[in-house]
């Protein structure tokens, strides 16, 4: 019960991955992520809250009556926070990626394996094609980590993760960013914006084909500030 072990992103966050968790006192002002597939129940005044799963929020003085597994995130100093990215651990997007720009200011944590979960993709995805028959439920293995990029940064529009393709939401850490959809791969093509400032986590933006897996549009995203997010990645079992 209430099983914690420390999620080491960097000196400048402080981060544990918190798993069978009852009664577990939130005391100063931390994000929150529930990355189960069953909400996490609130407790505080009336009416009871829930965290559902693959979202998040800021929660302070308050006990997590119970939840199957979260990530509990904060910033406790902001002086030169972005030094992170000097940290051991730490590369450039490019470094990683050969084919990714090397001008892009795109850095990534170290990553770290936070259990697994059972879900439908199609109720995760909400997406509109479902099949009529049978359990559609997969085991997916999760990662996280933390990217970092400074402001007015484009991270590139990419339509691709992995093979086989990825479940991935973010939460916003630091500063205020946005995921971003675009009709084709260019700029001009946007056509969804959805604004992420700290504690907010985006619904996915993965589609399911017909054999149950997860697909993507072009889709990026973008840093307004100095931004830090965390990258929440289902990989199939």
């Amino acid at each position: 019960m209430n099983t914690k072990i420390d999620l080491k992103f960097s000196k400048f966050l402080k981060a544990e991955w918190l798993s069978d968790v009852r009664n577990y006192e939130v005391n100063d002002a931390t994000i929150v992520v529930n990355i189960s597939n069953t909400d996490a129940i609130i407790a505080g005044p009336a009416p009871c809250k829930v965290i559902h799963p693959r979202k998040s929020t800021i929660l302070e003085g308050l006990n997590v009556i119970s939840a199957k597994s979260l990530v509990l995130i904060k910033v406790p100093e902001e002086t030169n926070i972005g030094g992170m990215v000097l940290e051991d651990g730490w590369f450039q997007q490019t470094a990683l990626d050969p084919t990714f720009p090397w001008d892009v200011p795109l850095y990534k944590s170290p990553q770290f394996d936070v259990g697994s979960v059972e879900l439908d993709p199609y109720i995760a995805t909400g997406s509109r094609k479902r099949p009529n028959t049978g359990d559609a439920n997969k085991t997916y293995n999760i990662k996280v980590n933390v990217w970092f990029s400074p402001a007015k940064t484009n991270c590139g529009i990419h339509n691709h993760h992995t093979d086989p393709e990825l479940l991935e939401v973010h939460t916003q850490v630091y500063g205020v960013g946005r995921m971003q959809k675009f009709r084709e791969n260019d700029y001009k093509s946007i056509y969804e914006d959805v604004k992420m400032s700290p504690g907010f986590t985006h619904n996915p933006f993965a589609g399911v084909d017909d054999n149950g897996d997860f697909f993507y549009g072009w889709h990026q995203y973008y840093s307004d500030t100095d931004c830090i997010w965390m990258a929440i990645e289902h990989h199939p079992a």
